[in-house]
């Protein structure tokens, strides 16, 4: 059964953390099956916006919606309705893109709610 839960043991993503700057303090939240991590997201709350740092997926491209989703979804608990993209992966871009979390060439979610809400429907069309 797939689990996401927030990590506070940030040791083993080291590296990735070292290679993010922001002044802001970072989040990690794995996507586990049993034991076993299948996946990752890096966050941090920003004034105003969730800003996503770092996202794997293993090639899995719901894996990467669901990290997404629960990731907004938090912070809209938090009074934020607005994320920035901040992947440094082209190719983890054009998954945000293939997702509709972002639009052309642009890095930023300006509606987490209307995302959240359209994701009831989405379902119709695929």
């Amino acid at each position: 059964m797939l689990k996401i839960l927030e990590q506070t043991n940030h040791e083993p993503y080291r590296e990735v953390l070292n290679a993010i700057s922001t002044e802001f303090p970072l989040y990690l939240t794995e996507a586990l099956d049993g034991e076993q991590v299948t996946g990752y997201i890096v966050y941090a709350y920003e004034p105003g916006a969730v800003a996503i740092h770092a996202v794997s997926d293993g090639g899995d491209l719901y894996l990467c919606d669901g990290l997404v989703r629960s990731v907004l979804f938090k912070g809209l608990l938090r009074g934020i309705d607005r994320a920035v993209f901040c992947l440094k992966d082209d190719g983890m871009m054009e998954k945000m893109r293939k997702l509709r979390f972002v639009k052309n060439d642009g890095n930023t979610l300006d509606n987490i709610a209307e995302i959240m809400d359209n994701c009831k429907s989405c379902r119709n069309t695929q």
